[in-house]
């Protein structure tokens, strides 16, 4: 009775932790749910700035709508079953929301979560100082989660695009991604 109990309990840890941090799970999601492919390209990038949303997490995500790098084209009306709030506690940070969409027909996942960097837990500290020392962060013993921290260290994201091949740097998912980190790092940039 007590080794199906444990049985019971790691696969129930399991299924939270890979639900917190959505390593795989988002080309799980977008096989069920009907997405647009993306319309918009970079020279077509909508005139957003930054400043004119709050210094905060969710205007961090009112401008990722608003840039279009977390719907399928932008200014369209987010749809709300692409969305999943986060299990954040699993990172130490304060609050978390994975988007899933497309670009050039291409399953995305961009997660987005926020810190409270003058309170910082034990696990924000491990996880901040890992990513700021070589771009990753792990959780338990799976593989390493390629994960980038704005310049201001309040904002983690996590972009996951399995088509990009990093040594075509010409590739439109891939100068995508650049784009989306390079708005993302300069996001109230101090």
């Amino acid at each position: 009775m007590k080794k199906l109990f444990a049985v019971i309990l790691a696969v129930c840890c399991l299924s939270a932790l890979f639900a917190g941090c959505g390593l795989d799970d988002a080309l799980a999601q977008n096989s069920n749910t009907e997405t647009t492919t993306q319309a918009a390209t970079q020279d077509e990038a909508p005139s957003v700035k930054y400043t004119d949303y709050n210094n905060d997490f969710d205007g961090l995500c009112d401008y990722f709508v608003a840039m279009g790098y977390t719907v399928s084209k932008a200014g369209v009306k987010l749809d709300e079953k692409n969305v999943t709030e986060m299990d954040s506690a699993l990172i130490g940070a304060e609050k978390g929301r994975k988007y899933a969409t497309t670009y050039n027909g291409k399953n995305i996942t961009v997660e987005l979560y926020s810190y409270d960097t003058a309170n910082l837990n034990d696990t924000a500290k491990s996880i901040i100082e890992s990513v700021k020392n070589d771009g990753t962060f792990t959780i338990l013993e799976f593989s390493p989660v390629k994960a980038y921290l704005s310049d201001n260290g309040k904002y983690l994201m996590v972009y996951s695009d399995a088509s990009i091949d990093e040594s075509k740097t010409d590739d439109d998912n891939y100068t995508h991604r650049e784009q989306v980190i390079e708005d993302f790092k300069a996001f109230y940039a101090v």
